[in-house]
């Protein structure tokens, strides 16, 4: 039985749970108090409000998906307490090698610069530099900078830093600063990963505001996204990079300039049911079979 770690207001977990073809147990963070829980060194068991159950017998893979974006308990220790246990339950099938997308810690182990550094070797990658204490970035002297975020976390006063135009001059440097080239491009291209295959995706940034698409995304709108069609030079390239990685599943940005594919992130555990919300192209149903497979 498949055990999905999440949230019970989660929207991509409520469509996997509407149309996967196998047996599954949905253990949702937020709510931890409705299930009973056991978990000893030799095995571990959950129940849920319905009385069905899974067990360290039962069970035979696991997906962990946005549980540490919600919170579980308005105190911070009862939170950290639960979390743990996810965690714990989370690598009991981890260590076992029954873990089904990519680990939630994957980028706490591995970066954004580690990534790029990765990325290089198979794309063209903007100039970029991370750190603090400096008077001026000098991989970036003369060149139109944007400023983002490391960790994407929020400030304290619940605000989120998207790509934002900056002057190199001008910045703090007591300020740890996650500092790129300006890539002037036509498209915002994003490869989603599923088991080796992947899906591209495109959509114009003509009619963009500001510089970070996320910020306009309007997820009603499935029309904002178009189906692109990779080389096999890029299909190549994807396959590489992700081999280098040692991933299987993920999302990858890019900025597409005249056709070309420059290296932007990748992301993990990155949404992706707005790039095919409607299964037009079998994306969702490429992601049940996925997890419905041992």
């Amino acid at each position: 039985m498949l055990l999905v770690l999440t949230a019970s207001f989660d929207g991509t977990s409520d469509l996997l749970f509407e149309q996967i073809n196998e047996k599954a147990f949905r253990f949702n963070f937020d709510i931890f108090e409705e299930y009973e829980v056991e978990l000893t060194p030799s095995y571990w068991r959950i129940k849920n409000p319905a009385g069905l159950e899974i067990t360290s017998e039962t069970a035979s893979h696991c997906f962990w998906w946005k549980v540490t974006n919600y919170q579980a308990h308005e105190d911070d220790f009862v939170n950290e307490e639960v979390k743990y246990v996810f965690r714990e339950i989370y690598n009991w099938f981890f260590h076992r090698n029954l873990v089904k997308g990519t680990p939630s810690d994957f980028h706490n182990r591995n970066g954004k610069i580690h990534i790029l550094s990765v990325a290089q070797n198979h794309f063209p990658t903007p100039e970029t530099f991370t750190g603090w204490g400096f008077k001026k970035a000098p991989n970036l002297k003369n060149k139109n900078v944007v400023a983002k975020s490391l960790s994407s976390g929020l400030t304290t006063t619940n605000h989120t830093l998207f790509t934002t135009a900056v002057d190199v001059n001008k910045l703090n440097p007591e300020f740890p600063w996650y500092l790129q080239e300006t890539i002037d491009a036509e498209y915002d291209t994003t490869i989603f990963i599923c088991n080796g295959k992947s899906f591209a995706f495109q959509r114009s940034r003509k009619d963009l505001k500001g510089l970070d698409w996320r910020s306009e995304q309007d997820f009603k709108d499935t029309k904002q996204w178009n189906l692109r069609e990779l080389s096999a030079k890029e299909n190549i390239a994807i396959d590489k990079f992700c081999a280098d990685l040692k991933v299987n599943w993920g999302r990858i940005d890019f900025l597409e300039r005249n056709g070309e594919l420059i290296f932007l992130e990748y992301n993990a555990n990155g949404q992706w049911v707005f790039l095919d919300y409607e299964n037009k192209v079998g994306l969702v149903k490429e992601v049940c079979n996925y997890l419905s497979t041992n």
